[in-house]
């Protein structure tokens, strides 16, 4: 029994050796105590690490690589962020403008007649559709270019006086660069001279039906129940042409042919003047005869007389050429296509006879002297003053019109405006 109970008290004893030893152990570790599953329920969870301590830093585990920021730092870095974005939104909506450009230019197309000034007005907008003050806006025409400076409204305004034609204005502005167009069409102006003739050629169906739709054209036809109209057309520095149709009044392709000249010239810009008088015998015109008392196509040396009244404003215009247009039936005299001059120290007559008969392919005669066949005839009058003249004729019966005859008058006239760079 003894041994029993001897054996008994070395286990009892060794038992508690070994409970005292792992109590010591348990105090005396370095290493930190990792628990699982841990009741959250329970008081006794051990004390929470200070998270205002110096380090600001809380290992969860030795292996554990995730760091904790104090909340207090984590609040001032988002509120660092905000500030710095608030400063930005500032700078973007309060202080900070944008700078105004040029965006649109504001123009029109301009036109006016010779001798008439128009104004050319430009507009600067920015981007805001605001004026642009102090911008600097050239115009060029041509060679010449202008400068000048917008006004309080973003405004400036040019002043455009040209000889009739038609022009491209180019406008700059810093990058923006645009044009417009400027015609400038001859001035056109009626007189009717009242010497004491009058006759209603509208009268006459040949003229009526080929009358040009033009109102200036219009306007003459009707003059001729007061007097015989005299059209003057204006585009500018040059020479001054002037020119007849109708001295014989059942002439009639020659004064079609002036009534399309007419047209042309008040759509077609030219350089220098333009005389047209396309009824001359107006009462003679409307009765369907050559005349009715004299031949005006004789009698232009005689003082007093209509066609003697036609070369003094021959004269007074200070004309450099002249040119009386008819039409002579086939087997009259001269009875073809043909274009006469007369040789002159005093005019071109016969280099003017020369180059419409080439460019208009009719014929042509030159007299040795002024007067030589016809004394009494306009052109040969106007070359006795200087002035260098001829007379063009198409063939075709009295009384009627043709296309073709019609056609060639009308170049005729054409290359006598030509030949003095009228046109």
């Amino acid at each position: 029994m003894k041994k029993i109970y001897s054996m008994l008290l070395l286990i009892v004893m060794l038992c508690s050796l070994s409970i005292v030893s792992a109590s010591e152990n348990l105090s005396t570790s370095d290493n930190p105590v990792v628990v699982d599953n841990v009741d959250m329920s329970s008081k006794n969870i051990g004390s929470i690490p200070d998270v205002t301590s110096a380090s600001n830093d809380v290992v969860v585990s030795e292996n554990s690589s995730v760091e904790w920021k104090s909340y207090e730092n984590e609040k001032d870095d988002n509120v660092s962020d905000n500030q710095s974005n608030s400063s930005s939104n500032s700078t973007s909506n309060g202080s900070y403008k944008e700078e105004s450009v040029v965006s649109n230019v504001v123009t029109k197309n301009v036109s006016s007649s010779y001798g008439t000034v128009v104004n050319y007005n430009i507009k600067v907008l920015d981007q805001f559709k605001k004026p642009m003050v102090g911008k600097t806006v050239s115009v060029t025409i041509g060679k010449k270019t202008v400068e000048k400076i917008t006004d309080s409204d973003g405004m400036v305004t040019f002043t455009l006086n040209c000889q009739a034609g038609k022009y491209v204005i180019k406008y700059k502005v810093d990058n923006i660069n645009g044009s417009n167009s400027y015609i400038v069409k001859n001035k056109i102006s009626l007189t009717v001279l009242n010497w004491n003739l009058k006759g209603d050629v509208s009268k006459i169906n040949l003229i009526k039906k080929n009358m040009p739709n033009n109102t200036w054209v219009k306007k003459a036809v009707a003059a001729t129940k007061k007097g015989i109209p005299l059209l003057k057309f204006k585009g500018g520095k040059g020479k001054i042409v002037f020119m007849t149709a109708g001295v014989h009044g059942n002439e009639l392709s020659s004064q079609v042919a002036a009534m399309k000249m007419i047209k042309y010239l008040s759509d077609n810009p030219i350089s220098g003047t333009v005389y047209i008088m396309p009824f001359v015998n107006v009462k003679a015109i409307a009765k369907k005869v050559r005349y009715t008392d004299k031949d005006y196509n004789r009698i232009a040396s005689s003082s007093g007389t209509i066609p003697n009244k036609i070369v003094k404003l021959v004269v007074k215009y200070k004309c450099n050429s002249y040119g009386d247009f008819h039409t002579t039936k086939p087997g009259g005299a001269p009875g073809k296509d043909i274009v006469m001059g007369s040789k002159s120290l005093k005019s071109k007559s016969a280099d003017l006879t020369n180059y419409i008969a080439k460019k208009c392919k009719v014929n042509k005669r030159i007299y040795s002297h002024i007067g030589q066949e016809y004394p009494g005839a306009l052109f040969e009058n106007v070359n006795k003053k200087g002035i260098t003249s001829v007379i063009c004729e198409v063939a075709l019966p009295h009384n009627t019109v043709t296309t073709k005859t019609v056609k060639t008058s009308f170049n005729m006239m054409k290359y006598l405006l030509k030949y003095n760079s009228v046109i």
